[in-house]
């Protein structure tokens, strides 16, 4: 699917609330454009969840207010494929975004899913790539976050492994 350029008369009736971990100001950019977007924490609007809410709370807000999730948080795909809530995933795939770039990314593509959540049977995942835009069934979502956290999980522990302690702290923490 092609991105079209949106007219105001086209502005697609989805409503989208932006998770705390993206910049607030792609929202708000959004939201002026005549998009239904909001993000945790717009002071703006007190019923909202403030930044620093549970990813349950989130989640609870956009079921309540039929929102739709746009996020990079893979705890919260998963709760959204636990709860059957359907999903944006801003995917990294390990390089996060700079800013210009995630601006650029959901700029081109808004309408794109947008189109994609209409023509959806039910909830889904649309998952945005740097490059690419996949519908993933809930199922196949949770599969890839859980493969990503693993692959996070066993990078970490192999850091840890290569940076051994400090000798000093070692011989502080175990005194003979």
């Amino acid at each position: 699917m092609t991105s079209q350029p949106v007219t105001s008369r086209q502005r697609p009736s989805i409503r989208f609330i932006f998770d705390e971990n993206l910049p607030w100001r792609v929202a708000a950019a959004l939201d002026i454009l005549q998009f239904k977007t909001t993000y945790v924490g717009n002071q703006h609007h007190s019923n909202i969840p403030s930044r620093g809410s549970s990813d349950e709370e989130v989640l609870a807000f956009a079921q309540r207010t039929s929102q739709v999730i746009v996020t990079s948080n893979l705890d919260m795909i998963l709760l959204c494929a636990e709860r059957c809530q359907t999903v944006i995933w801003i995917d990294p795939r390990g390089r996060q975004f700079r800013r210009e770039d995630l601006v650029l990314l959901v700029f081109k593509n808004i309408a794109d899913w947008s189109g994609r959540l209409q023509v959806a049977g039910g909830p889904v995942c649309i998952r945005a790539l740097r490059t690419k835009t996949d519908t993933l069934s809930l199922d196949e979502a949770r599969g890839h976050a859980y493969r990503r956290m693993r692959r996070i999980a066993a990078a970490l522990t192999r850091k840890k492994l290569q940076n051994p302690l400090d000798p000093v702290m070692s011989l502080e923490e175990n005194p003979k």
